[in-house]
């Protein structure tokens, strides 16, 4: 069955995967359109996308979105705008998918899960590398106990120097700035495989430019049988081929790096899971097979299975997020600055 599905906000540069996606499986996926609210960023996604779906229909308000054919709404706004969104597309009766991290506010999160629930539709977090092949079977092979009992997880996550900017621009309203933004893809990973820290230690460093926000971090999380660490900084001459995912268990290790990439080094003690035993170099690529975001949404939607995810999942994952951003009250931005459009 096709899922038909809308935009409110395209800020986030990881809207593009999911027009990409439609067209390349077009029995399964339509965009039926987008609305986003600053006309700088409309034009610069509209002709960035172009070259593989041109004249995408532009709405000219959230209600548009909202009376369309869509069934699905993604959301890609800028992290303060997108609980709203969220919100509003619930009220209207679309089921929707919601870019990281979940918005800036744990109350309000609560309040959208609680609106899901009592509408009996779906949201889902849009952490992309869920279903990057390689990741995809770390994970299976963890939740197999192959590995063993996970005593230690690393996430790094830099950027380059040259994204610095951007910290004291785009980001610079959220407390803690670039480790708010980039490390909920890491806490996800973390609290799928080791459940959620009862104890978090941050060291939020600002050691580049001109000092004043978040752009060199480290976060431990305690568990009862181990540890997890996650990094982000934005000081690195090149950032991508340093980003990397270990896990170390009694019975084995996984690294993953580049993220993203099809690649996992695996080392076991013993053979098991169809791989022998000590080290090995594996590729996993993607294939028409498979799963992906917006496939998970779409069989969801349909009721062909429950979610790989739960709300109780995601709401871990913000929690601890905002632990490590050393976020007591629930609010991550800066003075409490609210967007309008």
């Amino acid at each position: 069955m096709l899922l038909k599905f809308a935009y409110l906000g395209v800020w986030h540069s990881h809207a593009a995967m999911h027009v990409r996606e439609a067209v390349q499986r077009p029995e399964e996926f339509q965009l039926v359109g987008l609305f986003e609210p600053q006309q700088d960023v409309r034009v610069q996604k509209l002709s960035q996308w172009a070259e593989y779906m041109p004249d995408i229909p532009v709405f000219d308000s959230v209600s548009d979105v909202l009376s369309s054919t869509a069934e699905a709404v993604i959301i890609e706004g800028r992290i303060l705008q997108n609980l709203d969104y969220a919100e509003q597309a619930l009220e209207a009766g679309k089921h929707v998918l919601l870019e990281k991290p979940a918005g800036v506010d744990l109350a309000h999160l609560e309040r959208v899960h609680q609106l899901a629930n009592s509408k009996g539709l779906h949201l889902q977090m849009a952490y992309m590398w869920r279903y990057n092949p390689a990741l995809y079977e770390m994970i299976r092979l963890v939740k197999t106990g192959v590995l063993g009992d996970i005593f230690y997880y690393r996430g790094h996550i830099p950027k380059s120097k040259s994204y610095h900017p951007q910290i004291a621009g785009d980001l610079g309203v959220y407390k803690t700035a670039i480790y708010f933004e980039m490390a909920g893809h890491l806490v996800d990973l973390m609290v799928t495989l080791m459940g959620e820290p009862p104890r978090v230690q941050s060291i939020l460093g600002r050691h580049y430019g001109d000092r004043k926000h978040v752009d060199n971090a480290v976060v431990i999380h305690e568990f009862t049988n181990g540890i997890g660490t996650i990094e982000t900084s934005a000081m690195h001459i090149e950032s991508g081929r340093t980003r990397r995912i270990e896990v170390y268990g009694t019975g084995g290790t996984a690294i993953h790096t580049p993220i993203g990439s099809p690649n996992l080094s695996l080392c076991l003690e013993e053979a098991g899971e169809g791989y022998p035993a000590g080290w090995q170099d594996l590729v996993f690529p993607t294939t028409e097979d498979s799963p992906s975001l917006l496939r998970e949404l779409a069989a969801c939607i349909r009721g062909d299975k429950a979610p790989d995810y739960t709300l109780a999942h995601d709401m871990a994952v913000q929690r601890t997020l905002f632990t490590g951003c050393a976020i007591p009250d629930g609010h991550a931005l800066k003075g409490f600055r609210k967007f309008t459009t």
